[in-house]
């Protein structure tokens, strides 16, 4: 019996001082840092401690280094266009808005593809093409900032994301 308790004992002390007997246990260092999914307002930028749901809107948080989509500026926007090879400018808005018929009207980018928001978030995104740079735009960049962050989550490399949509777009020769 004497023997079987000391057996036991020695179990013990490797479990639970295995450091003391060669035995570590590794933790990670990394801290994940939680941010809300892209939804184009300023909580875009705050850091949470852990996953859960944005208090402010209400989105889902998610781990930052999970959010690779670019950005270009509106008063940058005319140098991208002229600039980008095999490019589709996708505007995420309803059709409706899309054809000018939104209130305000803020317009349309030249030579965009319109595929609204709810098509793209039922699998609508499966017919672009992943090689291309996508740039992404809807009215105030709510909308375009959650697709950017939808394609990228579905293997899309290169999404660019209009910033401030449509409403900042100060320049004519970009639009229809």
């Amino acid at each position: 019996m004497k023997n079987i308790i000391n057996k036991v004992l020695l179990l013990v002390v490797i479990i639970c001082g295995g450091s003391k007997t060669g035995f570590t246990q590794k933790t990670s260092s990394v801290k994940i840092q939680y941010v809300c999914t892209p939804c184009g307002i300023k909580c875009d930028k705050e850091v949470f401690a852990g996953p859960g749901q944005c208090p402010n809107c209400k989105m889902k948080l998610v781990d930052k280094k999970s959010i690779i989509h670019k950005s270009v500026s509106p008063s940058d926007l005319s140098k991208f266009l002229k600039s980008s090879k095999n490019l589709v400018i996708l505007d995420v808005r309803t059709k409706g808005e899309f054809e000018g018929h939104g209130e305000p009207d803020f317009g349309t980018l030249k030579n965009s593809v319109n595929i609204p928001i709810s098509d793209l978030e039922k699998g609508g995104y499966k017919g672009l093409d992943k090689n291309k740079t996508i740039l992404v735009y809807c009215s105030h960049s709510h909308r375009s900032s959650r697709v950017s962050y939808l394609l990228t989550q579905n293997g899309f490399k290169n999404v660019v994301n209009l910033l401030g949509g449509m409403s900042e777009v100060t320049d004519n020769s970009v639009r229809k």
